[in-house]
């Protein structure tokens, strides 16, 4: 029996194929997986995702980012979050606005990346001050910041009504059962940031990491493209074997897709799918469905590393 989470994926995935040009066929993939946690469907989110797209590209012109084709995937986490594109529109007008006033560093992609995780997470423009209030608290050294991920996270604890200390308490508490459970130290704030807006057990992490580990031992392509830090996230879920269970149905699931994902990207789907498959609730959903859109971007840049070094090689 196939599982429900990929049978609405492999629908949602479907949909935006169908409806996406050859270019944003990758970006296409990543859309289905923000919409995944509505209950709307397939056709009603494309269809919406494609009318914000659209708006957004009105909005944002040529140069602006996000890209054109990213611009699909950010689409896609406001369609499942019933936002509209002059929401985003508005959280970005005044997140940098306010950054001016208060001579704060650039934003993401030129606020972007706050803003679309503020409104999809149902925050409003009367948090700003907090966000820049908790940016402030949780931003890392220069030398060891992301600066995407930061304003990303930053934006979900103002949504959620989070104070900057509150905010910090979650995300050291996070970083100090990671390190408890045995992460090599250079994933665990990878790994923090994303997973300290949920619940987490110190004790069923670290057993989930351990058995985590040993599960994908044998398949390097799931060991290399999830990598340690998306080992750590889903092992923040506890119950190592279902998890790695899901993980590989996952990825097989991915990899039967036509046209087929190369191992990383397929690797990366396959990583969400499975934490998808977790139960994840809302808000921390929207805090998933932002992780999507980065591991987009991180995908496609490896895609087009990758092809760049063919090329290389084969001349």
């Amino acid at each position: 029996m196939v599982n429900a989470v990929i049978e609405r994926f492999q629908r949602l995935d479907a949909a935006f194929s169908e409806r996406a040009s050859k270019g944003e066929r990758l970006y296409g993939r990543f859309s289905a997986l923000a919409c995944i946690s509505s209950s709307e469907s397939a056709e009603t989110l494309t269809e919406r995702s494609f009318q914000i797209r659209d708006r957004m590209n009105e909005g944002l012109g040529t140069w602006r980012s996000p890209g054109r084709a990213m611009r699909l995937v950010f689409s896609a986490a406001l369609a499942a979050s019933n936002r509209s594109a002059d929401n985003f529109f508005t959280a970005r007008a005044a997140l940098n606005e306010r950054r001016r006033e208060r001579g704060c560093r650039s934003l993401s992609h030129g606020g972007s990346c706050a803003a679309l995780a503020l409104v999809v997470a149902g925050g409003e423009a009367n948090q700003i001050d907090n966000f820049f209030d908790i940016l402030d608290e949780i931003t890392l050294p220069w030398w060891r910041r992301v600066p995407a991920r930061e304003d990303v996270l930053a934006a979900a604890f103002a949504a959620l009504g989070d104070t900057p200390e509150y905010a910090r308490a979650k995300l050291d508490k996070a970083r100090q059962a990671l390190r408890s459970a045995g992460v090599p130290g250079h994933h665990v704030e990878g790994a923090a940031q994303e997973i300290c807006l949920g619940p987490i057990d110190p004790g069923e992490l670290a057993a989930a990491w351990t058995s985590l580990n040993t599960a994908v031992r044998g398949r390097p392509v799931l060991r290399n493209g999830v990598g340690k830090t998306g080992l750590a996230v889903l092992a923040s879920r506890g119950r190592g074997p279902e998890i790695a269970d899901k993980l590989v149905t996952s990825f097989e699931a991915v990899r039967a897709l036509r046209p087929r994902p190369s191992g990383q990207v397929a690797a990366r789907l396959a990583m969400r799918l499975a934490q998808a498959q977790t139960g994840t609730s809302q808000p921390h959903a929207a805090a998933r469905d932002l992780a999507a859109i980065l591991a987009a971007q991180a995908a496609v840049i490896a895609a087009v590393a990758g092809s760049t070094a063919a090329v290389a090689a084969a001349t």
